[in-house]
């Protein structure tokens, strides 16, 4: 989902006082965001109308914070609900995150594909009989 505008205007706010006080040039704060100086200059100067991916690295070296863009609001209810078991069950470590990944590619292997789907060993089972 696309930021409002009050949020850009907040993070702009907040990037262009850290970038006064950090007197890196634009070329040195492309460099060490690994982004092109002339995007650089147009992120300082707020010309910018979604959190890119250049927006987000330049963050990170100015150390500002990101606002969380609520994508939740168009998010299906029940996709919600299992959005938020999934976050229950986490505990936040990469081993954590590939435990659920493996127990959830477990539970779709099981999973009985709809008519037309056609994905997986188990489509092709089904289709083959």
């Amino acid at each position: 989902m696309k930021p409002t505008s009050k949020q850009l205007n907040e993070l702009h706010k907040r990037i262009s006082r850290k970038y006064a006080k950090s007197k890196l040039s634009k070329a040195d704060l492309g460099r060490l965001a690994n982004v092109h100086p002339s995007q650089v200059g147009r992120i300082c100067a707020g010309d910018f109308k979604t959190i890119s991916n250049n927006v987000v690295q330049i963050c990170k070296v100015l150390k500002v914070n990101v606002p969380k863009v609520d994508e939740e609001i168009e998010m299906d209810t029940e996709w919600a609900k299992a959005n938020a078991s999934l976050r229950r069950i986490w505990d936040h470590t990469p081993e954590g995150a590939a435990i659920i990944r493996r127990v959830l590619d477990a539970i779709a292997d099981l999973r009985v594909p709809e008519a037309g789907e056609a994905d997986g060993p188990e489509a092709q089972i089904a289709f083959s009989a």
